[in-house]
């Protein structure tokens, strides 16, 4: 046994009990938060990404089918290549953001910020392929020998894991470069 009292340890120490803790309500709300402003960011970095992505120019040769020009093949790879750097560095900034602001710091939150990266990875997807096919044209109405410009694309769906594995080694790196126990609760702004 010992003669150490542990009464009121509980509700004098911040974080822990029940009495410094916010409800799951509040846990609920935040996770909303985080994952429509991070969707929001995924989204508009969509839209610059379909304006800035190189676009592949091919050489219709009718019935709807085109050639591609030389060289132009490797604008796919550059539109991919933009894209993943886009969106890896919207992980890692996004992560340092929520991480910045949020003070109730546990698997939760790496859970939040996780789901978060990948749903605004697909809407990065879905804004910059939908910019992209307003923006140009298809080569199905074009006549034999027009060049025209087909809108970039992400050639595959793998994609999609770049934001949410950047932003999950953030994670990992804050983490253990964090100087306290309590990854610096008491030291970050609150909500």
């Amino acid at each position: 046994m010992s003669d150490v009292d542990t009464t009121g340890f509980a509700s004098t120490a911040p974080g822990i009990g029940d009495a410094g803790r916010p409800s799951r309500g509040a846990f609920t709300r935040r996770s909303i938060r985080i994952v429509l402003a991070t969707a929001v960011v995924g989204a508009v970095l969509g839209i610059l990404w379909a304006l800035l992505a190189p676009v592949e120019h091919v050489a219709a040769v009718g019935d709807g089918r085109a050639i591609v020009l030389t060289g132009e093949s490797d604008h796919r790879f550059d539109a991919l290549a933009l894209f993943l750097c886009v969106t890896a560095a919207a992980g890692v900034l996004t992560t340092v953001a929520v991480w910045a602001r949020v003070a109730e710091r546990g698997p939760r939150l790496v859970l939040d910020i996780v789901v978060a990266s990948a749903l605004a990875s697909a809407a990065a997807i879905g804004a910059g392929l939908a910019v992209g096919a307003v923006r140009y044209p298809s080569a199905d109405g074009a006549l034999r020998g027009d060049v025209v410009a087909l809108a970039p694309g992400v050639s595959t769906w793998l994609a999609l894991l770049a934001q949410p594995l950047a932003a999950a080694v953030t994670l990992v790196l804050v983490t253990a470069l964090s100087p306290s126990d309590d990854l610096g609760r008491d030291e970050s702004p609150g909500e």
